[in-house]
């Protein structure tokens, strides 16, 4: 068995067992922050930015430590319209730190530009509803190998685009399913790398086809503590099952007040496109955070 395998299999144990057993009504599943139905013809519009960072400064310590200071932001934008059985939502996350270490170079700790959108039809079982989803992955900057000398990756390079149609269930406000049949589009502005992002050299374009399956979880499990889980799977029509594509992330975020958080992302990413190994990221930030509504 793979490695994500028993990842996905943990993960479904875990909303089995924290899930509660009654039924309330749902906002749209996109992600982890559309969670209030707005009134009949409104807008619910939420803003969100944050600040963090980290440094560390060593002289004549016994023990022997690097220098390095670490800066970060994050926003995100997100809306829900809601008219009668029909609903529309759209989130946009942005996210770019750098880190310099031992008066270094710069090195860029996280790039994400992530737009999600998602057209819903509610049946009269709230909890289902036919669902239409495009979402768009990049990032900004340039991304290098740990040697600093070869570009790993650009702004689109790849970039991504995915339309998924399916079935949604929401048996509670804390779990959202999706699972559907799915187009997406692989773009590289850069073609030196199409290689290293499953093409062929010198291509710039591959469109697939297949399934995906899309799972939310987000409770406060303490006291101004909440935690985020989200799965993502890709099936290509034309490849074993043992290659799909799997994105699973999980978030801490732990509210200190009403301005400083802090924030422990653990994500696990595979894609035989482009490794046969287990993609693994860590992020612990304290931070800054202001909220808009």
């Amino acid at each position: 068995m793979r490695c994500w395998h028993a990842f996905l299999i943990v993960f479904l144990l875990t909303l089995t067992g924290l899930r509660p057993a009654t039924a309330q009504k749902l906002p749209m599943p996109t992600d982890d922050l559309l969670r209030t139905t707005p009134e009949e013809g409104d807008w619910d519009i939420r803003f969100r930015f944050g600040l963090n960072g980290s440094q560390a400064y060593y002289r004549e310590w016994a023990q022997g430590g690097v220098d390095r200071i670490a800066v970060g932001a994050n926003t995100m934008f997100s809306g829900v319209y809601t008219d009668g059985v029909y609903q529309y939502g759209f989130r946009l996350d942005m996210r770019y730190g750098q880190t310099r270490i031992d008066r270094g170079d710069f090195r860029k700790s996280e790039d994400v530009i992530r737009l999600r959108n998602q057209f819903r039809r509610r049946f009269s079982d709230e909890r289902l509803s036919l669902t239409a989803n495009v979402n768009f992955e990049t990032q900004f900057d340039k991304g290098y190998d740990r040697s600093f000398e070869n570009v790993q990756s650009r702004f689109m390079a790849p970039g991504t685009l995915t339309e998924t149609i399916g079935l949604s269930y929401d048996p509670d406000k804390y779990f959202r399913s999706t699972f559907g049949v799915s187009l997406r589009q692989t773009f590289i502005s850069d073609t030196s790398l199409s290689e290293r992002y499953g093409l062929d050299e010198g291509e710039w374009f591959r469109n697939e086809a297949g399934f995906t399956l899309i799972l939310n979880y987000e409770r406060e499990i303490w006291t101004n503590v909440t935690y985020t889980g989200y799965l993502e799977t890709f099936s290509n029509l034309q490849k074993s099952l043992l290659s799909t594509d799997v994105v699973f992330t999980n978030e801490l975020i732990g509210r200190i007040n009403d301005y400083l958080t802090t924030n422990f992302e653990f994500a696990l990413q595979y894609n035989d496109d482009i490794t046969k190994a287990l993609q693994v990221k860590q992020i612990l930030s304290v931070g800054l955070r202001f909220n808009f509504r």
